[in-house]
């Protein structure tokens, strides 16, 4: 079977979105019944007579119809799988699913989908992808939040699944040119937040660093060495503190 890592890889390889605008009823050109020899004509037919409606234009709605869709992708490929077992998360949990089972000897993997715009350059990412929250799950590994299936340190490894996208305003689907790329998540941080304003980890920004896992750390312990020492200054998180306490008061 090999690794969970080579497993993602081949599922997702190839992988395209499928969900190309919201379907609407009524709308006040039904021609009933609609035919077409293919997914193309029914498209253009759907389109013309004002049944499809274009889908969102703001990247997290976009990225949460990705992940929906991957994610169905990705389950319905474990059933067909011997000895892989997937957990799948909530919408706003880490991660996104567990991988588990008799073909991964060595323990549960959490696999978390990361869905990012190309920038106009075509060479980078428009905006760094949050790996991990700085202030919590990841700087406090052996404690169990709330939105996290398990602690930290609790998963064999941690896996990025990247949906890389090129947006389109005028087209229904919006976005084109889907390169999907899967990593450690160490391998594509980088030294920088994803966020000025909030505490997520942020991943390096070049595509060619992207698809060749290369960020700037030299290993999974450089990597946490260098976002959970005290100079990184996370904001506190009131729930660590609580969980902290209840942890010393036993």
């Amino acid at each position: 079977m090999g690794s969970p890592l080579d497993w993602l890889r081949d599922q997702v390889n190839g992988w395209e979105q499928s969900a190309l605008g919201i379907f609407r009823l009524k709308s006040g050109q039904e021609q009933w019944p609609v035919q077409a020899v293919g997914p193309d004509e029914l498209k253009e037919q759907l389109l013309q007579r004002g049944h499809l409606l274009p889908l969102p234009t703001e990247p997290a709605a976009l990225a949460n119809l990705i992940e929906i869709e991957l994610r169905e992708h990705l389950v319905a490929a474990a059933v067909g799988t011997p000895g892989v077992q997937i957990r799948l998360g909530t919408e706003r949990s880490y991660p996104d699913l567990e991988l588990s089972g008799e073909a991964f000897e060595d323990g549960c993997y959490a696999a978390d989908i990361k869905c990012a715009r190309r920038a106009k350059s075509g060479t980078a990412l428009q905006s760094r992808i949050a790996l991990y929250t700085g202030n919590t799950y990841f700087l406090w590994p052996t404690l169990k939040f709330s939105g996290i299936l398990r602690p930290f340190d609790d998963y064999a490894g941690h896996l990025a699944v990247l949906a890389i996208y090129d947006f389109h305003k005028d087209q229904p689907e919006r976005i084109s040119g889907l390169q999907m790329i899967v990593h450690e998540s160490w391998r594509i941080a980088s030294t920088k937040r994803a966020s000025a304003t909030r505490e997520y980890i942020g991943s390096v920004q070049g595509i060619e660093q992207l698809v060749a896992g290369r960020g700037e750390f030299a290993s999974a312990e450089e990597f946490e060495a260098y976002w959970r020492a005290p100079a990184r200054n996370w904001k506190k998180s009131p729930e660590a503190e609580k969980l902290l306490r209840r942890a010393i008061d036993g």
